[in-house]
């Protein structure tokens, strides 16, 4: 693919295969690679959901296996459909308590959109809930058949809480592999995606590759679209610094000079010449880009809700923003005047001051407190979390605070005015009697007058008998103090309502 000069490969090798880890919200994904790789991953992730995708690798009797783990929330899409695409196979997380679940068919259609071989991992069979026949028979209802329920798609039953059957689905991930029969040449430069960009404020623009085929050198020319750099740090999955990996490995560079997009494919090379001939060659690229700021809405009448977008990497921010997007409606918009990568920072305070009416959403960021108070003394409001869903549900309530409230007229009762006593301006003082209901002092009345209505007005003072009273029943008489710019006449009629204010949701 990049090394066109050696036409046939020089050492076929079978490549670990690339596992992709999909299924609905706290189903048990982390958990699973937290089991194999024995290490506390759901502690470190805030809220012990997976923020950002990561790749990792096991080892089950001297094969190896690279796990791509994915979020699960529904923000995260666009980051499992392209987890899905660079993966070989696809585990399906179903709890065994819960389920089939919205997200759990999300990841059906979209590890059927990539046409990779999957298997299903039944999960959490300890709890005394679970029932993983009736997990299976809701899968079958939405097309996925697994052996004993008229298909091929295996199903393992494991809990990945205290490791039962494990081991079992590693074997099963690794007979699929042997079917895919995935072999590559280990010696050629590597080829792969990129799969997480994070700018590290001491090393510089860091990315997370996934290497595909090929070996990974320090040292190689690294070449994303048009921009060549040369690997200068190495690191594993681990963090340890290296020399080189091998095909469906995952890998960490830093000191980038330039950003990649998440979801690129690279290539390396081992001369900066042979790297300039590749770009060299390249199509010519469309010149037509989309500006990085979100174009602004145009719109008439609706409020606008504008928002500065702050996340601590790539696929957070992209995701973000595709889920805030989403919460654009008929009754108000949503306009992102800026996003990028990094901390709340004193410009951004000052991009929402000249703008006005603008809210700071930061996913996983510092806000100095100097920025902070400048941010408050300005009255600008900063949403602030590491938990994608509370921090989407707060921008949610931003965005319904602008609403204007729904407000709902209920008839309370019906009055026929009998005596005209006093009219000084707006303020009147009539009487007359409930036919129908209640009169309530307080409420809001419409003046009717020959079925049609001649104007509106509020009840000030209620009395019966002389006597100052807050609610007058049905049959009685009355007298009452009305502010109503409608001169009020005798034989009139009011109806008597009041006012329910609804708050509008999104």
């Amino acid at each position: 693919m990049n090394n066109a000069e050696n036409k046939e490969p020089t050492q076929k090798i079978i490549r670990p295969p690339i596992v992709v880890v999909m299924g609905h919200i706290d189903h048990g994904k982390t958990k699973i690679l937290d089991w194999y790789r024995k290490t506390k991953l759901v502690e470190e992730e805030s809220g012990g959901i997976t923020q950002h995708i990561g790749a990792y690798e096991v080892e089950h009797h001297g094969k190896k296996i690279t796990f791509i783990d994915t979020p699960g929330h529904e923000a995260f899409s666009k980051i499992r459909s392209r987890g899905a695409r660079v993966a070989d196979i696809a585990i399906l997380v179903v709890a065994a308590d819960e389920g089939v679940k919205p997200q759990t068919k999300e990841a059906v259609e979209i590890i059927q959109k990539a046409d990779i071989p999957f298997a299903v991992a039944i999960n959490k069979i300890d709890k005394p809930e679970a029932n993983p026949e009736r997990a299976k028979q809701q899968l079958a209802e939405i097309g996925v058949l697994v052996e004993g329920y008229g298909g091929k798609v295996p199903a393992v039953q494991i809990s990945a809480k205290n490791g039962q059957n494990m081991d079992d689905l590693l074997e099963v991930l690794l007979l699929l592999a042997e079917l895919e029969n995935l072999q590559t040449d280990a010696q050629k430069p590597a080829a792969g995606v990129i799969i997480e960009v994070n700018p590290d404020p001491q090393r510089g623009i860091t990315a997370t590759l996934l290497v595909q085929e090929g070996k990974l050198k320090k040292g190689n020319k690294l070449v994303v679209k048009r921009n060549l750099e040369t690997i200068k740090i190495l690191e594993d999955f681990h963090g340890h610094q290296i020399e080189e990996l091998g095909p469906s490995s995952p890998a960490l560079i830093a000191g980038l000079s330039i950003k990649p997009d998440i979801g690129e494919t690279f290539q390396t090379f081992l001369t900066k010449e042979e790297a300039e001939s590749f770009i060299k060659n390249l199509p010519p690229e469309n010149t037509v880009s989309a500006p990085k700021e979100t174009t602004k809405i145009e719109t008439t009448g609706r409020p606008i809700f504008n928002i500065i977008l702050k996340a601590d990497v790539s696929g957070s921010l992209e995701a973000l923003e595709e889920a805030i997007k989403k919460m654009d409606s008929e009754t108000a918009g949503v306009n992102i005047l800026k996003n990028g990568i990094g901390d709340v920072n004193e410009s951004d305070v000052k991009l929402a001051l000249a703008t006005k009416l603008v809210t700071i959403v930061g996913f996983k960021v510092a806000v100095d407190s100097s920025v902070r108070e400048l941010a408050q003394k300005a009255n600008i409001h900063i949403f602030q979390g590491e938990v994608i869903y509370n921090l989407l549900n707060e921008v949610k309530r931003g965005i319904e605070d602008l609403l204007p409230p729904i407000i709902n007229k209920i008839n309370t009762g019906r009055a026929r005015i009998l005596k005209v006593f006093h009219k000084d301006g707006a303020r009147q003082i009539v009487g007359g009697k409930v036919e129908e209901g209640t009169v309530k002092k307080g409420t809001g009345v419409e003046i009717r007058r020959l079925k049609e209505i001649v104007g509106q007005g509020n009840i000030q003072q209620l009395q019966r008998n002389k006597q100052d009273v807050e609610e007058v029943g049905q049959g009685s008489e009355f007298g009452v103090l009305i502010d109503s710019k409608t001169t009020i006449q005798e034989n009139d009629w009011l109806d008597i309502f009041q006012e329910e204010v609804v708050k509008r949701t999104l």
